[in-house]
């Protein structure tokens, strides 16, 4: 009887475990698939968010250069200049070429102060470093992990969002997004 009670006992240990682990394993999934699900959410909701207001790293407000024409749209990438990925992201790099021809202005959002770009390294005009942005503003998006780049038009209306280093696909992608929307 004993035996019998101790075999029951085992099965529902092992099918609570089984569960366990099956519901681990589709949260990890989902969130590996966080890049895709993302984009749709975001596109299809199309809602429109405040644009971030903040200050850099030496906690100087950030400013805009007033001669600068009307920005095509926004782009805020958050990065760390400690992040391997995000130091050896070279389709980051292309990417932020091509807006600033396009006329985006970029934001380098900094986890911690400590976590700034070079200076030296920056020399676009519509790029800027921001370290102190409004926790509200934050929650907005999925801002869990180093490197995601979140696009907006002119209207602070989401157009592309990604988390993690862009491969070639993903810089096309941006690039046809940040294309069409100039042309708009």
């Amino acid at each position: 009887m004993k035996a019998h009670l101790i075999d029951k006992l085992a099965t529902v240990v092992l099918i609570i475990i089984m569960a366990v682990n099956a519901f681990m394993l589709i949260r990890t999934w989902s969130l590996m698939n966080t890049n895709i699900n993302t984009n749709v959410v975001l596109r299809e909701n199309e809602a429109t968010y405040i644009l971030p207001d903040g200050f850099a790293p030496g906690k100087t407000k950030v400013s805009w250069d007033e001669s600068l024409p009307t920005p095509s749209g926004w782009v805020v990438r958050y990065a760390s200049s400690g992040c391997i990925y995000c130091v050896q992201d070279s389709e980051w790099d292309r990417l932020v070429s091509q807006l600033g021809h396009l006329n985006y202005r970029t934001i380098l959002l900094l986890p911690r102060e400590r976590d700034q770009f070079d200076e030296d390294q920056i020399i676009s005009q519509t790029l800027q470093q921001m370290a102190y942005v409004k926790m509200d503003w934050i929650k907005q998006f999925r801002f869990t992990g180093t490197p995601t780049v979140v696009i907006f038009d002119n209207n602070g209306r989401v157009l592309w969002h990604y988390i993690g280093m862009l491969s070639e696909a993903d810089y096309e992608s941006a690039e046809k997004v940040i294309t069409r929307n100039v042309r708009l």
